[in-house]
């Protein structure tokens, strides 16, 4: 099988939706396009499961409206794919199915932090992935329990920060939010701290004595 269908393939397995129709595909349902992609399966379409077929003709569909750069990413991600022994496969599965269980709310965050490292140096991309690939088990899960806290100390501090605001503020604060990348909603939250501390400061006795 060449490498164009094993990429097919792939990008079958990341982009399965959760509901397929029972009805399989007719073959010649599929578009000229498609047929020429998945011709090696012509002759067996109709004996492949409808879920198959569908995932076959997403991954067709896929292909076919992706630039060349994009085709080019997805042949090395099966590159990748392919270098990869069982174990490591079915932990991508595993977190592919954990996404998908996700809110909206919350894969658009996962999506914008990616967005966030892809936009880093190459220097400093390779030293975040050494640094965590270094890391024990007990080290990870340490390193992610400390950013979960400090995580959800930034979402009660905004919480606070939001009630004390009037409505329409409010309102246009979220839509800021919503928008921003995570890197961008971290200086936001870190000039907020700042404020909030020179706020403090401010409002201590001058001479540092007690009332």
């Amino acid at each position: 099988m060449n490498n164009r269908l094993l990429i097919l393939l792939l990008l079958c397995l990341l982009h399965s939706t959760a509901a397929f129709a029972e009805e399989g595909m007719p073959w010649t349902s599929l578009s000229t396009e498609e047929q020429t992609l998945l011709k090696d399966f012509k002759d067996q379409w109709d004996q492949l499961p409808a879920k198959r077929q569908q995932r076959m003709q997403k991954g067709a569909s896929r292909w076919g409206q992706m630039s060349d750069e994009q085709k080019t990413k997805a042949k090395h991600r099966m590159q990748r794919w392919q270098s990869m022994d069982a174990e490591q496969k079915a932990k991508i599965r595993e977190r592919h199915k954990n996404f998908k269980d996700l809110s909206p709310e919350q894969q658009e965050r996962i999506k914008k932090r990616k967005e966030w490292f892809k936009k880093l140096p190459e220097a400093e991309r390779k030293a975040l992935r050494e640094k965590f690939n270094n890391m024990t088990p007990e080290e990870r899960k340490a390193f992610r329990d400390k950013k979960k806290n400090k995580h959800q100390k930034m979402r009660q501090k905004m919480r606070e920060h939001m009630q004390s605001l009037p409505e329409a503020e409010r309102k246009a604060l979220r839509d800021k939010l919503k928008n921003m990348s995570p890197e961008e909603r971290r200086e936001f939250m870190q000039k907020q701290r700042g404020l909030d501390k020179s706020s403090g400061r401010s409002n201590r006795n001058p001479d540092g004595a007690d009332d």
